[in-house]
């Protein structure tokens, strides 16, 4: 069987079941990375040397970390579900080259207060607050109606997200089981929201997430406040719970995620007040024995 057609298969049985921002990375990734060494190559004659070659010729870590996971699904999707019967190539432990080290570029809480006064006024503000003060994905904050939340209690219910795929804004479901939650504002966030509500409905921005992105880094580059991306808020509100004293788990619950692990490997960037101030409780311990 030819990798082209055990890929259209693949693509075809997860178009069912995935978000069309998924699909895409899987379609982009196999156009741009994987067919163009694997699309003709029978899929039993594919071996481990082949993959590992092919590999170490990316120039970019994160390139060749996406192409060989998309090949290595394909494969084993064909494995498991066709029935094909070969021995699985990407099993004998290929090497991905090592990627930089990244670091999120968070705001502490004065860049972060900068940051809401920049997009005071603005169209984008509600979404903006939401985005930064509950540490949404981008999708999620866009994807907020102003019936979705309850400015009495400051609930905020999260129930999907709005992306743009190819061009074109779709609405889909949250990412995971867990990222259907609800999430509370700060006080300071309802008393605002409750000013710019005025009897508005619908999206709390009618723009698409693209252009909300776009007029809210222009807006600080014009006010000469402190920004970061929408991606990296959430990063930015994970780091500051954590630094308020907030415990993992529930940075974890409030993000959305099904393990916690991921809270602490991949949003919540260390800063020397963290360690200070843990190492000041620890030498209190110590001290009182």
């Amino acid at each position: 069987m030819l990798f082209r057609d055990a890929a259209a298969e693949y693509m075809a049985d997860k178009s069912k079941r995935l978000r069309a921002s998924t699909l895409e990375g899987y379609r982009s990734a196999l156009e741009l990375h994987v067919f163009p060494r694997w699309s003709d190559a029978e899929l039993d004659a594919i071996t481990p040397e082949d993959v590992q070659s092919w590999v170490d010729g990316f120039e970019q870590a994160g390139a060749a970390e996406k192409a060989y996971k998309t090949l290595r699904q394909v494969i084993r999707w064909a494995i498991r579900r066709l029935g094909v019967r070969m021995y699985d190539p990407t099993a004998a432990g290929v090497e991905l080259p090592r990627k930089a080290a990244h670091r999120p570029r968070v705001l502490d809480a004065t860049g972060t207060a900068g940051y809401l006064r920049a997009l005071w006024g603005h169209e984008c503000e509600a979404v903006a607050i939401c985005s930064v003060t509950l540490g949404l994905r981008r999708g999620e904050a866009c994807g907020l109606r102003w019936s979705d939340i309850d400015l009495r209690t400051g609930e905020v219910r999260i129930r999907r997200s709005r992306q743009v795929v190819n061009g074109q804004e779709v609405v889909v479901a949250p990412k995971t089981e867990r990222s259907a939650r609800s999430c509370w504002l700060p006080r300071f966030a309802v008393k605002r929201l409750r000013v710019l509500r005025k009897g508005r409905s619908g999206w709390l921005c009618d723009l698409t997430p693209d252009s909300v992105a776009r007029r809210i880094r222009s807006a600080c580059r014009r006010a000469g406040a402190a920004w970061t991306s929408m991606t990296e808020c959430r990063h930015t509100w994970a780091t500051l719970a954590v630094e308020a004293g907030v415990g993992i788990e529930t940075v974890a619950l409030m993000l959305g995620h099904t393990d916690i692990s991921t809270a602490y490997e991949h949003y919540i960037v260390p800063r020397a007040r963290v360690c200070r101030d843990a190492q000041k409780q620890v030498e209190q311990l110590i001290m009182r024995a």
